[in-house]
């Protein structure tokens, strides 16, 4: 899976892979959902990326912890980008 893919997630929604980041050997992905023309809605989803076997994967949420730890890491990221 590669940024910007898109990708069709349970809720039967399309997101965009924007961002990906590894945080004590789990990989996070960042979506934002897109329209049929692939343009950005306000929906963002943060997820874990869990292989089943060496071609295949699937998604889980995170607990609230987790997700209060890895979104701050990505927050961190943006504000870097930002800056530069």
């Amino acid at each position: 899976m590669e940024l910007y893919d898109i990708v069709t997630l349970d809720d039967g929604k399309d997101y965009s892979l924007i961002k990906t980041e590894k945080y004590r050997e789990e990989t996070y992905c960042l979506f934002v959902e897109v329209d049929h023309e692939e343009n950005p809605l306000d929906n963002i989803l943060l997820l874990r990326k869990m292989p089943i076997n060496e071609t295949e994967f699937e998604f889980e949420e995170l607990e609230e912890e987790e997700y209060k730890t890895v979104s701050e890491i990505f927050k961190q990221q943006f504000l870097t980008e930002e800056e530069a």
